[in-house]
């Protein structure tokens, strides 16, 4: 006689939602550093814990501690401020060609090679602009603004140790120069070196405590450093000095997420929500702080809302696969992992819930498949083998539970679950001697495991120990009165 398996197997469902997400999400996460200047604005992203926005910002049209030069004509003079006017209304073409005809005029003209070199790094020619940067150093190798412009050039190429080099120049000459200082940071976060970009975005603030930029980053950098309360108030300043920058905004909203200030986060994510609509990572934070709360239907919603602007995210789609699955919508949920999975085939996790989808929906022939995918992609995960074991037990497929459960027992060997269950799938083999030692070991791991003792007892009669079985009946009727001896 065989033992019900959906009445009495005992295994640990667990659905996995990456402990990434949340840093992905606040970022879906990403850093973000951001240069905004009047010379050039691009993104550049790489990926990191969480979604942090650095800024880069411009030197000014200004030379700071420059050395006295040849003296400059007037037409030279009035060429460079022509091509500062067309370089403030980003006319990048006619600044440059007003600058180079200066510099036909005057070839050492330091502020007109400063001022080039601003001009071509704003239309991404980088090392055209180093070059130009070179020469007006040269010239004049105390101007801190040129070393500084020069690292920022160097930052845009990916530079990163040569940019910082070329900032410490700037900050040698001018101690207090705030803006070198952000850049320095900048370069030392690039290069990973957490510690000291915080350090340089310190001594940015410190200079001039008016610098959004070097606040939003000081406050970024210590955001990643998983230092929440402390990034709080440089974020805190900086929005109040950049109300209207989104970067700003969705790191103070997300340091409110990291510091547990969960509802003053969804209130700074519906304020960057309305006031930038059309940007998809803020929409997928907002869902997920919905999910920490359990407001599932927001989070859909908002994931949802996110994806129609931006549909390959899969880290979304995931997130959107596992609220659907807390709200009941299996369907809606397969279908999100799968499609996760068409933008990211290895995502491990989508594999996995995809498993727990289908066991839920009793696809026992589909919850193993994918179980078994899991487990190929992550063998260091044993529950994707709890799957397995549970989805072949519950499909009868007796000989590959045992088999599973084999392989699973020297990963898990405290887990009394799972010594339940392969015991289940031995007794339904028939193989009673062997499903009673596997019961046996679940009550010692778990003495409080009233189906254990049962099942142990049901073992124990197909051995014809009737005494040793009634003993067993007896303490899982004590530990759980709804189980009653057989008659």
């Amino acid at each position: 006689m065989k033992m019900n398996v959906d009445a009495d197997v005992q295994y640990a469902f667990t659905r996995a939602f990456p402990a990434t997400f949340s840093r992905t999400m606040t970022a879906s996460a990403r850093w973000m550093i951001r240069v905004h200047t009047p010379m050039r604005s691009l993104s550049v992203r790489c990926t990191t814990s969480l979604a942090a926005a650095l800024t880069l910002a411009s030197f000014g049209i200004r030379f700071l501690y420059a050395d006295n030069g040849p003296e400059i004509s007037q037409q030279a003079m009035k060429l460079n401020q022509r091509g500062l006017s067309h370089l403030h209304k980003k006319e990048y073409d006619q600044a440059i060609a007003s600058f180079r005809e200066a510099l036909q005029i005057q070839p050492e003209y330091p502020d007109a090679l400063d001022n080039l070199g601003k001009a071509l790094d704003a239309t991404g020619k980088d090392a055209e602009a180093i070059a130009d940067f070179d020469k007006a150093i040269k010239i004049a190798p105390n101007n801190a603004a040129a070393h500084a412009d020069r690292g920022m050039a160097l930052f845009h190429e990916g530079k990163y140790e040569e940019a910082a080099a070329s900032y410490r120049q700037a900050i040698e000459r001018h101690k207090d120069f705030s803006e070198a200082q952000n850049g320095l940071g900048a370069s030392l976060l690039r290069l990973g070196k957490s510690d000291e970009a915080i350090a340089a975005f310190r001594s940015a603030v410190a200079s001039n405590p008016k610098n959004a930029d070097a606040l939003g980053n000081l406050g970024a950098a210590l955001l990643t450093a998983n230092k929440p309360e402390e990034a709080l108030p440089f974020l805190r300043k900086a929005h109040s000095l950049r109300p209207d920058s989104p970067d700003v905004l969705e790191n103070y909203a997300a340091a409110l997420d990291q510091a547990g200030q969960t509802h003053e986060a969804i209130a700074a994510y519906h304020k960057l929500t309305s006031k930038h609509p059309d940007q998809p990572g803020p929409w997928a934070s907002l869902g997920h702080l919905y999910y920490k709360s359990k407001r599932y239907d927001q989070s859909a919603s908002t994931f949802q809302k996110s994806l129609a602007l931006k549909h390959d995210q899969p880290e979304v789609l995931l997130a959107l696969g596992q609220t659907q699955t807390d709200q009941g919508k299996l369907s809606d949920a397969i279908q999100s992992y799968e499609n996760c999975l068409a933008l990211k085939p290895d995502e491990f996790y989508a594999t996995y819930n995809l498993g727990n989808a289908y066991y839920a929906q009793k696809e026992y022939a589909k919850s193993a498949t994918y179980y078994e995918k899991a487990f190929a992609q992550k063998p260091d995960f044993p529950d994707a083998l709890v799957g397995l074991g549970a989805s072949q037990l519950a499909a009868n497929k007796l000989e590959d539970a045992i088999a599973t459960y084999k392989k699973l027992i020297p990963l898990k060997p405290d887990d009394a679950n799972v010594r339940f269950n392969f015991g289940t799938a031995l007794f339904n083999a028939e193989k009673f001697q062997d499903a009673a030692a596997s019961y046996r070991e679940a009550v010692r791991l778990n003495p409080a495991f009233a189906h254990a003792h049962y099942n142990l007892g049901m073992a124990l009669l197909r051995l014809n120990d009737a005494k040793s079985a009634q003993a067993e009946f007896a303490e899982a009727h004590r530990l759980d009165p709804s189980l009653n001896p057989p008659k």
